[in-house]
């Protein structure tokens, strides 16, 4: 099983993380295996990324009047590259299954069972980031096989409909239609017939949340645990009494890594944020006022959530909607448990192979699955 690490940095990440209250919410640091510094940056980023401010001075600018196409072309490239390796080979078995969405088009899903699984098994739902203009199954099926093989469960890979060429609620229908299917079909997939756990990244973690708040809103009661790694949960930007904006001033970078971590914030901030909001033009596209709850989680009372794992890295460019969403779950009584990378921005989780610390977020989920499914 290829790694790019010694496995002991796994312990160490674990033998180094600690608890801390931020602004009223409990959150465990897992730190930079290796040490550091506060403000380090993780050295395998520092590595992948310390020529980017240099390399952003010759990036050519956006064409006026380009199409939303476009622009999502090279990062649609970037995102559906798979840059991890292949830690979990063998022991993990895979069925392809197919979906009928809302609309009737057939969504494909990727099934992975051990080939020893047990029975009555709990079960979880990956909605991949990209987004949702990019990435794919095969860029997080490791990620998968590493929470199969961390916890004798079933996981489901969706591979939901991209954006532009759909639009809401086509993506979130599929996911939801497959979410549903899982359910209802429990005990031939060799789960538990009882509630599941949702998770995705960035734009899966959208789509992760708003799958647990319509599970809420249409009383199916099918979701137990959601997982949301990164996500994007304000597409809106609108303020709340936790979330009053992104102030880089407030990241945690020594001097001499600041300009790297504010780098990294403005490469993907242009994605989200820029002078129209790119989430919304690809995916929403009119179809859905960016303050709806489906679209922006944040927006939303979080009232009768289920148990919510939250992680994201502490340079991440979503880290400060992350952590108001964290503020209004604890201040509505959601159990959360708030997980803050050191030295980490935004899509490591899918590195694995490359990044301890996926391999230690999937832990982390599994141990989740145990304690609350």
């Amino acid at each position: 099983m290829p790694r790019r690490y010694d496995v002991s940095l796994l312990d160490k990440i674990r033998q180094g993380q600690y608890e801390t209250d931020y602004e009223g919410v409990p959150v465990l640091v897992k730190p930079i295996p290796e040490g550091g510094g506060d403000g380090e940056i993780d050295p395998r980023l520092y590595k992948a990324m310390r020529f980017m401010p240099l390399l952003m001075h010759f990036m050519p600018k956006p064409r006026k009047n380009a199409t939303v196409e476009d622009q999502i072309a090279m990062p649609r490239k970037m995102f559906s590259q798979y840059k991890g390796d292949y830690v979990v080979t063998e022991g993990v078995d895979t069925r392809c299954v197919t979906v009928n969405s809302a609309d009737g088009y057939g969504v494909p899903v990727r099934v992975y069972k051990r080939s020893n699984a047990g029975v009555d098994l709990p079960m979880l739902v990956y909605y991949h980031g990209g987004g949702f203009f990019g990435g794919g199954l095969d860029i997080v099926e490791q990620m998968c096989k590493v929470l199969v093989r961390d916890l004798d469960c079933v996981v489901l890979n969706v591979d939901y409909r991209l954006c532009p060429e759909a639009h809401y609620p086509q993506p979130l229908d599929d996911c939801w239609a497959v979410t549903r299917w899982a359910y209802e079909h429990a005990e031939e997939l060799g789960a538990a017939k009882k509630k599941l756990a949702v998770s995705g990244d960035s734009a899966g973690g959208n789509l992760a949340a708003a799958i647990a708040l319509r599970d809420r809103e249409e009383g199916t009661g099918m979701v137990g645990l959601q997982a949301l790694i990164y996500p994007s949960v304000n597409m809106s930007g609108k303020h709340t009494e936790f979330y009053q904006g992104a102030d880089t001033a407030k990241y945690h970078a020594l001097k001499r890594r600041r300009k790297l971590v504010e780098c990294m914030y403005k490469m993907m901030d242009s994605l989200a944020n820029g002078s129209e909001n790119m989430l919304e033009s690809v995916y929403l596209q009119g179809y859905l006022s960016p303050e709806h709850i489906y679209a922006s989680p944040l927006m939303d009372d979080f009232h009768d959530l289920p148990p919510t794992l939250l992680a994201f890295g502490e340079h991440d460019f979503l880290a400060f909607e992350d952590i108001a969403y964290a503020r209004h779950a604890v201040k509505a009584g959601v159990r959360i448990k708030t997980i803050v990378y050191r030295g980490l921005g935004h899509g490591f989780a899918d590195q694995i192979g490359v990044m301890p610390q996926g391999e230690d977020l999937m832990s982390e989920i599994a141990d989740m699955m145990r304690e609350v499914l």
